[in-house]
């Protein structure tokens, strides 16, 4: 499954429901990819972009990140190299969801949220409390071949690739957006990098940056948590404007 499977099954949807045109196509993280990937694939289908969190292909560094995810399930009891494929189960598929947990806690929030141990302000006990009910709660119940099939589509994710007429050129990929494009990185995300993006966004026909600046990383772009307020209050605020204009 790629970005550009999403966007046929999105385009679909759309004719399906008789929607010519979206006013806002909005993504947080992969969904920022998407939704960029609509806007560049499916430029006449699309007026407005906020695209928080996300890029448009996945860097050196992010690839780093999913490849210790992947490597993690193939490496674990359960897993078949030869259908490609995790059967594991109880114990096993406990403690590979675990340790898949795990990584993300390491990689989901930035060095500075932990070393001013901002997780005490939200009420967690220790940093092992906040890992535990943080992190591992959140994946307990996962379907390890569905998290697999994500970080694969993830990981691919290239919006140069994504069409013949691009020819591997990021430049022309980001031209072909002609939609008004709301770019908000946050400043300490190690998955979508600001600078990255901050330089990417200088390539459209209409983009605006504004990055999020927080401790938070990548959950910095997804503010619904206590402690976020003034996160949510700028994403919040930068959509009602984009959509104003």
């Amino acid at each position: 499954m790629t970005m550009e499977d999403n966007t046929r099954m999105q385009t679909a949807l759309l004719d399906y429901l008789d929607v010519p045109k979206v006013a806002l196509a909005y993504g947080y993280s992969m969904g920022a990819m998407q939704s960029l990937h609509l806007a560049a694939l499916h430029p006449e289908r699309v007026e407005r972009v906020a695209a928080v969190a996300g890029g448009v292909r996945a860097g050196d560094t992010n690839k780093v990140f999913l490849e210790s995810l992947r490597h993690t399930i193939m490496c674990a009891r359960g897993w078949d190299p030869n259908t490609q494929w995790y059967g594991g189960v109880g114990e096993d598929r406990v403690a590979t969801l675990k340790a898949f947990a795990r990584i993300y806690a390491g990689w989901g929030l930035s060095s500075r949220f932990y070393e001013e141990k901002e997780y005490l302000n939200l009420g967690y006990k220790n940093l092992e409390d906040f890992c535990v009910n943080g992190y591992e709660k959140g994946f307990a119940s996962c379907d390890i071949n569905d998290l697999l099939a994500q970080v694969n589509t993830w990981r691919n994710a290239d919006l140069a690739n994504a069409d013949a007429s691009f020819e591997g050129c990021i430049v022309k990929a980001l031209q072909s957006i002609t939609a008004k494009v709301l770019w908000m990185p946050v400043t300490t995300d190690t998955y979508f990098l600001a600078d990255s993006i901050q330089k990417e966004c200088a390539l459209l026909r209409q983009g605006d940056f504004q990055p999020i600046p927080t401790n938070w990383g990548h959950r910095g772009g997804d503010p619904w948590r206590e402690g976020q307020e003034k996160q949510l209050q700028q994403v919040q605020m930068a959509v009602k404007n984009l959509l104003d204009e």
